[in-house]
């Protein structure tokens, strides 16, 4: 999923070399002639970072999905000025937005937020083995930089259908700083199916079933040709179940709220169509409408979010 940026390197001052085997690959990899002390790795995890910071409060995202984390120590002769400028150059040039970017006074609301955030990702508790011993953890290394951060970089870019978060904490007490990466990768389509028991079963324990398989084109409401299987399955459910149901669309909170309100009620609309005029089902059965972007299952921060957010739910109504 991680991916090593190739262009760049010499002008940002961040080198992009190979990193030893033993090493996990980021985007944005160390600065030239760091030694790595430790790592952590999880293939599923939540980072918690700071998107603003202000003198007396502070505004965090989270990010869910594979986290890759390295300790290091910065080279002798290079100074904190330095190691800062080149990650800001190399975050640019990877396309990412730079969100924080700030000193970390002893003492300030700053270094206050950071401790939240650190007690949040399980700074000092994710455990981190040495590469050189991985029976021993790099603890007291990581307490200076928990304990005595000096500089706090958060970035974030969203790429070929991934959103992707760096955060970069240098101590004040060493020459150590930490870099954290998450990235959340998009959902693939088509990877969750409705069965006629699978639909029956969720409407009779709440009330509703998400319209898994039924897709439409980025802003359109023209149901895509490969939707007829799950289409198939809605018809038999409801062909086979008496009432009344509502189709409701819903959408993530990208663009305007008046398209997204338009666009849901257009595509749950689209679908009661084409049970009436494709499958027979009876017109007085069924009743479309659109909240767009106000009934979220996920935040919409993400991609992974964005894509849970994008549905249509069959709502079983009250008998009158």
């Amino acid at each position: 999923m991680f991916r090593i940026l190739r262009h760049g390197a010499l002008i940002c001052g961040v080198l992009f070399a190979a990193p030893a085997l033993s090493q996990e690959q980021t985007i944005v990899q160390p600065f030239a002639g760091s030694d790595y002390i430790a790592q952590y790795t999880s293939e599923f995890d939540r980072l918690t970072y700071l998107r603003e910071v202000g003198e007396d409060d502070a505004e965090t995202g989270t990010i869910e999905g594979q986290v890759r984390v390295g300790v290091l120590k910065w080279p002798e002769e290079k100074s904190p000025l330095e190691i800062e400028r080149s990650f800001e150059n190399a975050l640019k040039a990877a396309g990412f937005d730079i969100l924080v970017n700030t000193e970390v006074p002893q003492f300030s609301a700053k270094e206050k937020a950071l401790m939240k955030l650190f007690e949040s990702n399980r700074l000092q508790k994710r455990g981190y083995p040495l590469l050189d011993n991985p029976q021993r953890n790099a603890a007291l290394d990581v307490q200076k930089i928990a304990v005595f951060p000096a500089h706090y970089i958060s970035a974030s870019r969203s790429k070929d259908g991934q959103e992707t978060v760096f955060t970069l904490i240098m101590s004040s007490q060493a020459r150590i700083y930490m870099m954290e990466e998450a990235t959340s990768a998009a959902m693939e389509e088509d990877t969750v199916s409705i069965s006629e028991e699978s639909l029956t079963a969720d409407i009779e324990e709440a009330g509703k079933a998400i319209l898994y398989g039924v897709k439409f084109d980025t802003g359109s409401a023209t149901i895509r040709p490969s939707s007829a299987a799950s289409m198939d399955i809605i018809a038999k459910v409801l062909a086979a179940r008496p009432g009344k149901f509502y189709v409701v669309g819903h959408t993530d909170d990208t663009g305007s709220f008046d398209m997204n309100m338009s666009l849901s009620a257009d595509r749950s609309a689209s679908i009661v169509r084409a049970l009436i005029e494709q499958y027979g089902v009876e017109a007085d059965r069924l009743r479309s409408g659109g909240v767009g972007p106000l009934a979220p299952l996920a935040s919409n921060e993400n991609e992974a979010g964005r894509q849970l957010n994008r549905r249509v739910e069959l709502v079983e109504q009250l008998e009158q």
